[in-house]
């Protein structure tokens, strides 16, 4: 009974009860937490618990950075017992735990990005290459094919972030535009302003366009933008989003924002996760659960709107 009293406490509101004797459980785990993208995740995710019958754990570290936090919260998963992990893997090092998991008939599914491991049941992510091609390919029709732009990435070594601003300078660049400051601003919102105004400050009237790769970036970079009279003047392409966001491509102040859709990444994670407890085979091992481009003009229809979580 205490062990069952201290892991509530530990797991705290972001997750359910304790599960009923004999109910089984999934673990859920982010890569960081408090942003809406992960917040969609565990709306996902529970869902896919309810129509299954299970319990979902949904818990993640504080920040992306915080390798450490994931770590102890994954490990939950021996005292939870739990009969699969989903998770956002922040450290290539979480293939150790996929390893012993699998040992003990426990499987794994990724969610979000692939950080490797030979163990993995499956990854449920984004294509984030080709997304941030796409963003470089709408940078460079709205500049008509010519400009300078910046790229204000999150954290060296995020995998999901890096493969965007890869993709994104290969679109861009293919596309007649030149990238003329290429930073790292960091992984919290209170970072990325602070390093946002570093690097945009010295640069005012060198750019036409900024691209910033995941709600942190983009959140700093337009508070920033803002502050210096250029929001809506220049052109920047943010990816994910939360309701500051949406209200600032409905005002004009961004052009777009590139949108993944993590409901489904959660509840699809799950689903997975679920099929490969019962035996099944799971084809293929990578499924893209795709992106799309909200604007002004489009953000409105159905088909946008349902998905601005």
């Amino acid at each position: 009974m205490l062990r069952r009293v201290i892991l509530a406490a530990l797991l705290g509101a972001a997750a359910v009860s304790v599960p009923a004797l004999g109910r089984e459980c999934i673990e859920v785990v982010s890569a960081g937490g408090g942003y809406s993208f992960w917040r969609a995740v565990g709306e996902g995710a529970n869902q896919a618990g309810k129509e299954l019958g299970l319990d979902i754990y949904f818990r993640g570290p504080p920040n992306e950075e915080d390798r450490q936090s994931q770590a102890t919260i994954a490990n939950m998963i021996w005292d939870l017992h739990c009969k699969a992990l989903v998770i956002a893997p922040n450290a290539p090092e979480r293939a150790e735990l996929v390893e012993q998991l699998k040992a003990q008939g426990i499987p794994t599914v990724y969610i979000d990005r692939d950080t490797g491991g030979a163990d993995v049941a499956a990854v449920v992510a984004t294509n984030n290459v080709e997304a941030g091609r796409l963003a470089g390919k709408e940078m460079a029709k709205a500049l008509a094919g010519k400009g300078r732009v910046v790229l204000l990435r999150e954290k060296e070594g995020v995998v999901s972030t890096e493969e965007r601003a890869r993709g994104f300078i290969e679109g861009a660049t293919k596309a007649g535009l030149t990238v003329v400051r290429d930073a790292y601003i960091g992984t919290s919102v209170g970072d990325t302003r602070v390093r946002a105004e570093e690097v945009l400050g010295k640069l005012r009237g060198k750019f036409e366009g900024v691209f910033t790769p995941n709600e942190s970036t983009s959140l700093g970079a337009l508070i920033q933008l803002k502050k210096m009279g250029l929001a809506g003047k220049i052109v920047h392409i943010g990816f994910d989003t939360n309701q500051y966001l949406i209200s600032a491509v409905r005002l004009g102040d961004l052009h777009g924002l590139v949108v993944q859709r993590p409901r489904e990444m959660g509840y699809q994670g799950v689903y997975l996760a679920y099929r490969k407890t019962q035996g099944q085979v799971i084809e293929p091992h990578k499924i893209d659960t795709g992106v799309i481009f909200v604007t002004k003009t489009n953000m409105d229809q159905p088909d946008i709107a349902k998905e601005l979580y």
